[in-house]
């Protein structure tokens, strides 16, 4: 049932109805009520995007792309009428946030990336802002993201992201596995490492451990996290606008929400140092005794000296397989 006080009151049950928006709106968003009476939010197309990014999967939402008669369409629609009220603001906010783009793909990768936002919350995120230690392990993995990108493809490099999903490893890639860490720059040589599976080995896998300075310095010197996450998404329009939703859902399930003001944050991010983890490195690593687990430590960098590589080597050993298939 559609409630009197909503936007979709006054639309025709029993077929598909649609009332615009906002009148003036840059982009073609409609109330719309569906054949199941369900209200919806619609955005018409030009043309459906080659290939179809990824959507959202939500409780109580029907996310698709259709073509009707009249051209194609992006549909959000509710299935749980008890929740219209809810629904009525993420569906102002998706328009809010597309209202925003220049284009039409680009209003159509921020719906898409806002409902992923909503996906975030709704499944039990956390709406603040990230603490300055989150800020900068954050930092340190898009400037890793940022090379993979370079060298892999982006949606293929998002994919390896999986640290923000609670993996062990924050990249994983089919022969190796990166873990990142960041440091103040004017600390001891000592970096954390939060348990016992960060630097435990991966059958079939080699295992690389990527460290930074990232150091707090005074505005308007350095880079504010929104800054890092602004001219990664530059990159994804350029080269591969489709990756960009899934770099959002990355993005919100590390914590990060686009409405939040870092403006009081600016980072100063140095080069990532790389580490083989292999042979005698230094470090604590499952199996650990039965009992015993939650492990965290400080490890030395100057005991993982004889380790240490730099980027053009773990470049060519994380892409070697793909020059062969590629020969």
């Amino acid at each position: 049932m559609i409630l009197n006080n909503t936007p979709w009151a006054g639309l025709e049950l029993g077929k598909v109805d649609t009332r615009r928006v906002n009148a003036s709106g840059r982009w073609n968003f409609f109330w719309a009520v569906l054949t199941r009476a369900d209200a919806a939010l619609v955005l018409q197309l030009s043309q459906l995007p080659n290939p179809l990014p990824d959507l959202p999967k939500l409780r109580s939402l029907d996310i698709h792309f259709q073509t009707l008669p009249g051209g194609p369409i992006l549909y959000i629609r509710l299935s749980d009428a008890a929740q219209v009220e809810l629904f009525e603001t993420l569906c102002r906010d998706v328009v809010a946030a597309s209202e925003t783009a220049e284009d039409e793909a680009t209003a159509l990768q921020k719906a898409i990336g806002r409902t992923f936002r909503w996906h975030h919350l709704l499944r039990g995120g956390k709406d603040e802002l990230l603490p300055e230690e989150a800020q900068k392990g954050l930092i340190g993995e898009l400037k890793i993201l940022k090379l993979l990108v370079e060298n892999m493809g982006a949606k293929a490099a998002i994919e390896t992201w999986t640290g923000p999903s609670g993996a062990p490893k924050d990249f994983e890639l089919r022969s190796d596995c990166i873990e990142v860490k960041a440091r103040r720059g004017a600390s001891q040589p000592f970096i954390n490492i939060s348990n016992e599976y960060q630097l435990a080995e991966v059958e079939g896998r080699r295992l690389w451990l990527a460290v930074l300075t990232v150091d707090r310095v005074q505005p308007p010197n350095g880079s504010t996290l929104t800054d890092h996450v602004t001219a990664l998404t530059r990159t994804l329009e350029r080269s591969a606008p489709s990756a960009i939703p899934q770099f959002d859902f990355r993005l919100a399930d590390a914590g990060y929400d686009p409405i939040h003001d870092y403006s009081a944050w600016h980072w100063q991010a140095s080069e990532a140092e790389f580490f083989a983890v292999e042979g005698p490195f230094p470090r604590l690593a499952a199996p650990v005794p039965l009992g015993v687990s939650n492990l965290s430590y400080s490890l030395s960098l100057d005991a993982c000296a004889a380790f240490r590589t730099d980027w053009e080597n773990v470049r060519a050993k994380l892409f070697e397989e793909s020059a062969h298939e590629r020969a």
